[in-house]
């Protein structure tokens, strides 16, 4: 098992990974930087550290998120190769695959569904006032990420590949779609309190064609494959021309 320090110095480090991200390698200098206080003291030796060091020399990325339980997992197997148990080549064999995986659910999980969950339930907030409470909540958010962080990377740690059952058994991807619906009512919330729902007589047309436009371009992006960026550009681009009055209603 690795020393606390070595272990504690690797989970710190997993909050740098992004800052030397490359266009060819992406993550690959920050997971070097990441690894490299476990490789030392795993691999004394010069050669079987250098050995090390080139298993993560290629192309590496994943979501920021699961960065600590994608790099428990590897020192964990890296513990397994130095004792003898797994040959050097199963790193490279099960690397990609793995920063593939935990990739799609954080981009799914955190980057699709909580962190607009959170975005909602702030402006939601202070729209209505609560501004003392928008930022309790985020900084329960913060700390829960902190936890959330600091559990995966030791439960990677300690069992390796087998947390992943484990984590397939949080259905997380089921929870997107109850969490997206809550999302979506979120957003009808955050609408209401807009100033469009103090106006007198309350604008029924307006607010119905927004919804189905906002339900156009949903069909849009599943049937068509538009791009989201285009519909985006076109919805702001519409708003600049309304506010300084090219167009109307």
């Amino acid at each position: 098992m690795y020393p606390t320090l070595v272990a504690l110095n690797c989970l710190a480090r997993t909050c740098c990974i992004n800052a030397a991200t490359t266009a060819r390698g992406m993550q690959q200098i920050g997971l070097l930087f990441v690894l490299s206080p476990a490789l030392c003291w795993l691999y004394p030796e010069g050669e079987a550290r250098a050995r090390a060091f080139a298993r993560y020399s290629g192309h590496s990325n994943t979501h920021p998120f699961m960065i600590p339980l994608f790099v428990g997992i590897l020192l964990s197997l890296e513990e397994e190769i130095a004792k003898g148990a797994l040959p050097e080549h199963a790193v490279s064999s099960v690397r990609e695959t793995l920063a593939t995986t935990l990739s799609a659910l954080g981009d799914s999980f955190f980057s699709g569904t909580l962190l607009p969950l959170w975005a909602l339930v702030s402006v939601s907030l202070l729209l209505s006032g609560y501004v003392a409470l928008t930022g309790i909540i985020a900084v329960g958010f913060f700390l829960a990420l902190l936890i959330f962080r600091a559990g995966s990377f030791f439960s990677g740690l300690r069992h390796g590949m087998p947390v992943l059952v484990r984590l397939k058994r949080l259905n997380l991807i089921n929870w997107v779609d109850r969490l997206k619906m809550v999302n979506a009512a979120l957003v009808a919330q955050v609408i209401w309190h807009l100033p469009l729902s103090r106006m007198k007589p309350f604008p029924w047309d307006v607010y119905l064609l927004g919804a189905l436009a906002v339900l156009a371009a949903s069909w849009l992006v599943a049937r068509l494959r538009l791009p989201r960026i285009l519909l985006w550009g076109m919805t702001l681009g519409a708003l600049i021309l309304m506010d300084v009055g090219l167009i109307g209603m």
